[in-house]
Parts: C-alpha cells; sequence; structure tokens
C-alpha cells in the first residue's frame, strides 16, 4: 500500500484568495499587533500556530497565552465563514472530490498534514464539500515545524490503515515550506500549482508540478513518476 500526504490549503482548496487576509486580520485583532508581515516564508514555521507565535513574540518577547490563541482561532473561522459567504468562497480544487474517492481502489491511502489549525481546517474541508471522514489528519497543533505535522499523520495514517510501513509515501503541497519539508524527511514530492508558483516549486527543488487533478489519469502518473526534492542551489 502507497500513502499519499496531502496539504490542504492551495493544494487540495483554491481558497488563498482569502485565506490570508482572513488570517492576518485575526492576528492583528486578538493578538493586538500593528502589523503582521504576510511574507510567510520569512517565518521559521509556515502554520498557523508557528506564524501567529513568532508574529506576537516579535512584538510582545513572549508567547501568546491559549486564551489568546482561542480567541485568535474563533475570530478566524469567522472571518472565513464571512468571505465565504460574499466574496471569496472555499471550493475545492478540481478533481479533489474525485481524487480522493478513487485513490485507495488504485493501492493508495490518503492522509492530510496542514499547517493550518485543527478547527479552521475542518471549517475549510466541510465549506468546500470535501468529505475526509475517516482520512488521518495532522495540524498546526501538532506542529508548529511541518516536518512534524508530515512525520505525525504518517505515524497516524499506520495506526488508522493497520500497516506496520508503507511501499510508497509521497507528499503533495503547494508552498516551498512543503518542498523543505519532503526534501528533509526525503520523501517525493509533487507541486500544485499556477503562474509564478510554478516556478517557485521548481528553484525550491520540485521535480513535478500539477495545476489540479482535473486529469485523474495523469495526476496518478505524476505520483508514481515524483520524485525526492533536489535541493535548491545556493
Amino acid at each position: 500500500m502507497n500513502l499519499a500526504v496531502f496539504d490542504i490549503d492551495g493544494t487540495l482548496l483554491n481558497n488563498l484568495a482569502g485565506e490570508d487576509a482572513c488570517y492576518a486580520q485575526a492576528l492583528r485583532e486578538q493578538l493586538v499587533l500593528a502589523d503582521v508581515d504576510t511574507d510567510w516564508a520569512g517565518y521559521e514555521h509556515v502554520s498557523d500556530d508557528g506564524i501567529a507565535t513568532e508574529a506576537y513574540t516579535r512584538a510582545y518577547g513572549r508567547a501568546p497565552t491559549a486564551a489568546l490563541r482561542t480567541a485568535t482561532i474563533d475570530r478566524f473561522i469567522t472571518l472565513l465563514q464571512s468571505t465565504h459567504a460574499s466574496s471569496a468562497p472555499v471550493v475545492a480544487m478540481r478533481g479533489a472530490s474525485e481524487l480522493l474517492a478513487e485513490l485507495p481502489a488504485r493501492g493508495w491511502a490518503v492522509a492530510l498534514a496542514t499547517g493550518a489549525w485543527r478547527r479552521a481546517a475542518a471549517y475549510k474541508l466541510a465549506a468546500a464539500g470535501l468529505r475526509v471522514d475517516g482520512i488521518p489528519l495532522a495540524t498546526s497543533e501538532d506542529g508548529p515545524a511541518r516536518v512534524a505535522i508530515v512525520t505525525s499523520v504518517i505515524a497516524r495514517a499506520q495506526v488508522q490503515y493497520g500497516v506496520p510501513g508503507f511501499d510508497r509515501v509521497i507528499s503533495i503541497g503547494d508552498g516551498v515550506w512543503d518542498v523543505r519539508a519532503a526534501q528533509a524527511l526525503h520523501l517525493p514530492f509533487a507541486g500544485v500549482g499556477v503562474g509564478p508558483s510554478v516556478d517557485r516549486l521548481r528553484r525550491a527543488g520540485a521535480s513535478h508540478i500539477i495545476a489540479d487533478y482535473a486529469d485523474l489519469a495523469s495526476t496518478l502518473r505524476v505520483f508514481d513518476q515524483v520524485q525526492v526534492p533536489r535541493r535548491a542551489a545556493l
């Protein structure tokens, strides 16, 4: 049995148009930050919890309390709900639902490893209509580092699917931080992106990049062919 480990935002979901603004606003309001650097690649750990903690620590010299974190998550989800209902609905990537349904019949188990907070991830997946019941999930709370999140979900997948290990484990994601996590864990990686993101993923070391999952046969071929990302040239 093989295992496909999917990121969620920008990978299974086409949601980044409204996502970043909602997240930054939630941090500004609930963590009382005058400004939030939205160049996520500049943070040590690119996950909801990692960015929130680092942004707050930069401003106040300490990590936010559990109460502040909870309030920030609450506000973030409220903003996502409002944006979903008005200007930027959360939708699944083309072919994502069909791919998730088909993979088990093709010898692939599925797991989800996201830098999102767990409650936010659950809301977005439900809003997009993706059925993920029974699929192992690791989130920002399992991190904050992406390597820790992916490692956690692989271990959960072994338990969930009742196997001591998998014949092949691949990672699928849209960010350069996803590429770096795959490099660190020596996992073959498939990038998801269009336009400028394709160049970013290639420079980071991704061997294969797809725009979406509309062509099921082509997607499955990529999953069979992907390689461990090469190290980016200095």
